[in-house]
């Protein structure tokens, strides 16, 4: 018998219009139409038939140097349907949010720091192994992509804290 596997590829995309592929999966997760402004990450596994599969989404707003990022939700219901193997193989890289978050955030080069508020403890767990910090704001973690002296990082820090939850 094939490894179904070999034949499907996860990947992580980013779209200008996200509602296509990952509108249903954000409406299902938060009650809500999902953002018509970018930046848009998908990550999806694809078929020899070319057939997508949203896995998960996750959304970041640009707001001068730095991004909020926000709006991540797994499609737990497609990747039941994925192949054992490539299950596994997405659990051993972390799993789907781990894995599109951690190379999202490699992408986001035109910024110095990217912001999460996070309230579920799954998810500050997962911020955390791809590299984020808690701030001294309950819920406000960073991701520092350049560095900054101490003063420049609480002046960025309290920028983003100043959006409240996002």
């Amino acid at each position: 018998m094939p490894n179904l596997s070999e034949n499907i590829r996860t990947k992580l995309i980013e779209v200008e219009d996200a509602e296509p592929l990952a509108g249903a999966l954000f409406q299902k997760s938060f009650h809500n139409e999902i953002p018509d402004f970018p930046k848009h990450f998908v990550l999806v596994s694809e078929g020899k038939q070319k057939e997508v599969t949203t896995l998960g989404y996750v959304h970041f707003t640009q707001h001068e140097n730095i991004y909020l990022g926000g709006g991540m939700c797994v499609n737990t219901q497609a990747l039941r349907k994925i192949p054992k193997n490539l299950r596994a193989q997405l659990n051993h890289r972390g799993g789907v949010a781990y894995t599109m978050l951690s190379e999202a955030v490699k992408q986001l080069n035109d910024c110095d720091a990217v912001f999460g508020y996070v309230g579920h403890k799954g998810a500050y767990k997962i911020d955390l192994a791809v590299g984020f910090e808690q701030t001294q704001h309950q819920h406000l973690i960073v991701y520092w992509k350049k560095q900054l002296s101490e003063q420049q990082q609480q002046t960025i820090i309290q920028k983003a804290h100043e959006f409240g939850p996002f």
